[in-house]
């Protein structure tokens, strides 16, 4: 029956709905004449890949052994390895993500596209980029931080989310047209193409992208890159052991 997160984006509803926006976005392309530029972003997008930002630790742990996975933070919970912060986004994500994740939220590991391997380093300096043949087939895509789309649009615990914001991971450029059309003008670069994709600001609530969904935990042999700052005074050693373990899935390290 396939993953739970896909099905949804799949459903006739979601997709009627997303067909909609994606014609409205391409209706306002020729009218402002970038209709070339947006077919070009449109294009980038479908090389885009999912990132995870996390701190260095986590990143050494989880490719320590093929025995460690990255879990979903439901599951991190459950297993007490890690504890909810007490704050604004941890006090409300449960009753949005049940909406979102009816009865599998537990089951989602959160991520973000990316165009340039870029990521929200505010969850973490050390950005996890994954092979596409690997999650492509249990991931999905949403328009965008779940939390603040549930404040936008009036979202309560027992409503539905309103239909035409999620699609496939082959779909990811339709939803990625849909959002962003209104940004793409006909000066745009290519070279602003991942800027516009994956915006980072100071705060939580100010960074826009589009989520990415993974039905189940993240093995080490899905990691294609790792991409990280230089080493800190005493992490040189972890930085060698790091790139070793990750040359044993074929993977490698990246200092930016």
């Amino acid at each position: 029956m396939g993953f739970p997160n896909v099905r949804a984006a799949s459903a006739p509803n979601e997709l009627a709905e997303l067909g909609r926006r994606v014609e409205d976005a391409w209706v306002s392309g020729r009218a402002r004449k970038c209709e070339a530029v947006l077919r070009e972003f449109e294009a980038a997008v479908l090389h885009s890949k999912a990132v995870i930002c996390t701190s260095l630790s986590r990143v050494q742990q989880l490719v320590s052994s093929d025995s460690s996975l990255y879990a979903a933070y439901y599951r991190q919970l459950e297993a007490g390895v890690r504890i909810p912060e007490d704050n604004y986004w941890d006090r409300g994500r449960c009753a949005v993500d049940q909406a979102l994740f009816p009865n599998y939220a537990r089951d989602i590991v959160f991520g973000a596209l990316s165009m340039d391997g870029r990521g929200l380093t505010s969850y973490g300096p050390y950005v996890i980029l994954l092979r596409e043949a690997l999650i492509h087939h249990r991931a999905s895509v949403f328009e965008e931080n779940p939390f603040l789309f549930a404040r936008k649009h009036r979202v309560v615990a027992g409503d539905t989310i309103p239909a035409g914001y999620r699609a496939t991971w082959a779909d990811r450029s339709q939803l990625a047209v849909a959002k962003l059309h209104s940004r793409i003008s006909a000066t745009t670069r290519p070279g602003d193409f991942a800027a516009i994709l994956l915006n980072e600001s100071k705060t939580h609530s100010d960074h826009d992208f589009i989520e990415v969904h993974i039905f189940q935990a993240i093995h080490r042999r899905a990691i294609e890159r790792v991409i990280g700052p230089a080493p800190k005074h005493g992490e040189g050693a972890l930085h060698r052991s790091l790139r070793r373990k990750l040359a044993e899935v074929g993977a490698d390290l990246e200092i930016r």
